[in-house]
């Protein structure tokens, strides 16, 4: 039985074949995601690229990832930022289902990351997790007694737009980016997140302080949230979980420092383990369920 994934982002699109065990079995090249400055041509671009595996593979079902806030009962995205221009009340489902003759699922990509790393990777067998990624900006996904909490609104989990004191959102001092940005304060230099992490496993002292200070950000934030759920696991998630030697032993640390006693610690702070992949993992994953 093959799948159809697809993890839609705004700038590319990942598609690939998966079976119902969670296995890959073809990886298609990466597209530009169809966006212009005023719009945006998704649901076509998605058409095409279903039609064109149809002509060779016998597929059974088309699971979506998806950037946004989506219902993932209608398969429908009611909210997306601005990186999308048009795609809010995008009917994903549907045009699949009356375009392709597929059944179709639909779900936002931090939940689908979260329960991708549910069932195959770092969360598995975890009660209850706060699922983190890291990016351009800070998506956040809640797992309870071992299911996705999506909210009354789908939008659960999105603490990257919570506010700070000082008009910033959270996800504009706890990203990749702003890790980024405070290197290039420091340094006069702008570099890509592959080219701190070397440096700083090679001594600078300035990628260590980047880091240190947006890590420093990120669990002043999340401090809230783990009080609130208690989560077993405390997953993060992204580009920057390859790193996860520098990365879970730092939030550890901050976090002993921040909580009033170390009863209060998540039993476990993991990096994602799935990589890229994760999202249509999940993807997947609800495809099966619903």
């Amino acid at each position: 039985m093959t799948i159809l994934t697809l993890d839609i982002g705004g700038s590319e699109i990942k598609a690939a074949h998966y079976q119902t065990d969670g296995s890959c079995s073809k990886t298609l090249p990466n597209q530009k995601t169809a966006v212009s400055a005023q719009d945006n041509h998704i649901g076509e671009q998605i058409v095409r690229i279903c039609r064109e595996e149809q002509t060779h593979t016998a597929l059974q079902g088309v699971a979506i990832s998806s950037a946004g806030v989506i219902d993932p009962y209608r398969g429908t995205v009611l909210h997306a930022g601005p990186s999308i221009p048009g795609y809010s009340g995008t009917a994903l489902k549907q045009t699949i289902e009356n375009q392709c003759g597929l059944p179709c699922s639909v779900e936002n990509d931090v939940n689908a990351m979260a329960l991708g790393e549910a069932w195959l990777g770092a969360a598995q067998n975890s009660s209850s997790a706060l699922c983190l990624t890291l990016g351009t900006g800070l998506g956040g996904a809640i797992l309870l007694e071992g299911k996705l909490w999506r909210g009354a609104n789908y939008a659960a989990g999105e603490i990257g737009v919570c506010p700070l004191g000082d008009g910033r959102r959270l996800e504009q001092a706890a990203s990749t980016t702003a890790l980024l940005a405070t290197y290039a304060e420091r340094r006069g230099e702008h570099i890509d997140g592959k080219t701190l992490f070397q440096r700083l496993r090679a001594g600078d002292a300035d990628a260590a302080y980047a880091l240190d200070h947006m890590l420093g950000a990120l669990t002043d934030g999340l401090l809230p949230a783990i009080h609130l759920l208690a989560p077993e696991t405390l997953l993060i998630g992204g580009g920057i979980a390859a790193q996860h030697d520098l990365i879970e032993p730092r939030i550890r640390a901050q976090l002993a420092e921040k909580l009033p006693a170390l009863h209060f610690m998540p039993k476990n702070i993991r990096c994602a383990s799935l990589g890229n992949r994760a999202g249509m993992i999940g993807a997947l994953r609800w495809f099966l369920d619903s």
